[in-house]
């Protein structure tokens, strides 16, 4: 499986990203809104790279690399998770590598995941969150069309700080409104 939008390719993880990966995943500034904290260890972030290619072909999870077509860099991640069939939802979670911030690469990575799971998956609702301290990630949200659906206070704890969640969601039928 390959997507593809102008200026981006994304497809499945795989273990030839390891490098990059490794690099992106242990940027504090990049880490500092996600759940996940560094050091990764080489072997750790090969672990993850096996663990998301296993459940996409479980249909568990689908973690693609958000390559460059010009230069073929990977420069990120952007998944659908916590896929549940009975229930037709996904989550939306996504990261960049600091050098990509404010270019909207992952505006177009993230549309292109959500008619992904739209039109190729069947979804009938994606949803995604983000710390309310992480306001890029809160536009990169709501320029993609989601609904803001609350805060959940002190819904995460990293560390020795609690910190709120927004909640977001998308319904099909918005898509056609969102493209």
């Amino acid at each position: 499986m390959k997507l593809e939008t102008e200026r981006l390719i994304l497809r499945p993880v795989e273990e030839g990203d390891a490098p990059a990966l490794f690099h992106i995943m242990n940027d504090p500034d990049v880490t500092a809104n996600l759940l996940m904290s560094p050091p990764f260890p080489e072997d750790q972030v090969i672990a993850w790279i096996r663990n998301r290619r296993e459940a996409w072909e479980k249909k568990e999870r689908f973690a693609a690399a958000v390559v460059l077509k010009e230069t073929g860099e990977l420069i990120g991640t952007c998944s659908l998770m916590n896929v549940s069939w009975e229930h037709m939802n996904a989550e939306l979670l996504y990261w960049l590598g600091k050098p990509y911030w404010g270019k909207g690469y992952m505006t177009e990575a993230a549309r292109r995941m959500i008619r992904f799971g739209f039109e190729e998956l069947g979804l009938e609702r994606i949803s995604v969150g983000c710390f309310a301290r992480n306001k890029a990630s809160a536009r990169v949200i709501e320029k993609l069309g989601f609904k803001y659906e609350g805060c959940a206070r002190h819904e995460f704890k990293k560390g020795d700080e609690f910190l709120d969640n927004m909640h977001f969601g998308l319904i099909r039928a918005e898509l056609t409104r969102n493209p």
